[in-house]
């Protein structure tokens, strides 16, 4: 008899999450947690906003321009990143883009100098030492 009000009582919560467009997922209490997500997956240009909001600081070589996109196009561009130390959020692949000796589809979300949050700017402005730096994938 408990066995039926127990799945009674989870289907009544599936359906009642369900009808508010949640999700529930039951999971074994001996189940083991979910696997790490592999941050080489690639993600959709139009990234939502950083899912952490942890900042990395890393060293800019070179003055660049952010965009509202991971791309360079013109109609993208948001303000301006000036070099130096900056932080950013996370990474996502975007356009290929190729300046300072190195190609790269990598975009780093941050806020530029300009005001504007949540833009990209590219990693081929990074310090050497700072390129390969690991970042979350946003």
């Amino acid at each position: 008899m408990k066995q039926l009000k127990r799945s009674a009582a989870a289907a009544l919560t599936a359906a009642l999450l369900g009808g508010a467009g949640l999700a529930s997922t039951v999971v074994p209490a001996h189940a083991a947690p979910n696997p790490v997500v592999s941050t080489s997956a690639p993600s959709s240009p139009a990234a939502p906003l950083a899912a952490s909001r942890t900042k990395y600081y890393v060293n800019f070589d070179y003055t660049s321009w952010s965009h509202w996109n991971p791309d360079s196009k013109a109609s993208s561009h948001a303000g301006t990143l000036n070099k130096g130390r900056n932080y950013v959020y996370c990474y996502t692949n975007g356009e290929t883009y190729t300046d300072n000796g190195h190609t790269s589809t990598v975009w780093l979300q941050t806020d530029d100098d300009s005001g504007n949050t949540d833009v990209w700017v590219t990693r081929v402005y990074l310090s050497d030492a700072d390129y390969n730096v690991d970042l979350p994938h946003c």
